[in-house]
């Protein structure tokens, strides 16, 4: 009975250091496999880490290989442009050139023309101003040439004159347009203002000869 009550406490020591051990076992088993776990898991985020890292790589090569190009691209337009803006201005400056050859051949051409026409012609062109003496004092009259051509007479001035002769004496503008000439009759009735119109208007005329 003796050692029964002895084997028994045996038995339930080892009993006790058995569960204590496969205790450990499972706790260190359980461990073992977080612990892969946990390894598995770094080992899939550095992977992906990885991967991810490359292609960002990538990403960053084909970037600069496109700003590269871009690069080379707009160079090799600047070049063009400048090329065709030199082309265009030596073009422009030639065709400008020439045509300023051409005005000026042009504008001497009218001047030559202009300059032997006014030697042949006996009056300047233009307007000129005349005055002669009225029956009440001065006349002034203003006569407009073209081409030796008298094409107008205003009577611009005459505050001596009576309104009535005046405007009868005027009748010899119509007579000296008619004739372009000034050696025509005076107004009967009117001689005197007549006689100031066509003095005044061969003072203006003397002011217009060519010397």
């Amino acid at each position: 009975m003796k050692y029964q009550s002895f084997i028994m406490r045996v038995l339930c020591l080892l009993l006790i250091v058995g569960a204590v051990l496969g205790y450990n076992s499972m706790q260190k088993k359980d461990s073992d496999t977080e612990k892969d776990q946990q390894i598995a898991s770094l080992t899939t985020r550095v992977e992906a880490l990885e991967k991810q890292q490359d292609e960002i790589l990538s990403a960053l090569e084909e970037a600069a290989k496109a700003q590269e190009e871009a690069k080379k691209k707009a160079e090799e337009e600047a070049k063009n442009q400048k090329a065709q803006v030199e082309e265009t201005s030596s073009g422009d400056a030639s065709e400008d050139a020439k045509k300023d050859e051409e005005n000026t051949d042009e504008t001497e051409a009218e001047d030559t023309s202009s300059n032997e026409d006014s030697e042949e012609l006996v009056y300047k062109n233009g307007t000129y101003t005349g005055d002669g003496q009225g029956f009440g004092g001065n006349i002034q009259v203003q006569v407009t040439l073209e081409n030796d051509t008298i094409t107008d007479i205003q009577v611009v001035s005459a505050p001596g004159e009576d309104s009535a002769y005046l405007s009868q004496g005027q009748g010899v503008i119509s007579t000296i347009l008619a004739s372009q000439s000034t050696d025509v009759d005076t107004i009967s009735g009117a001689t005197f203002s007549s006689t100031g119109i066509i003095n005044a208007v061969n003072d203006a005329l003397g002011k217009a000869e060519n010397q």
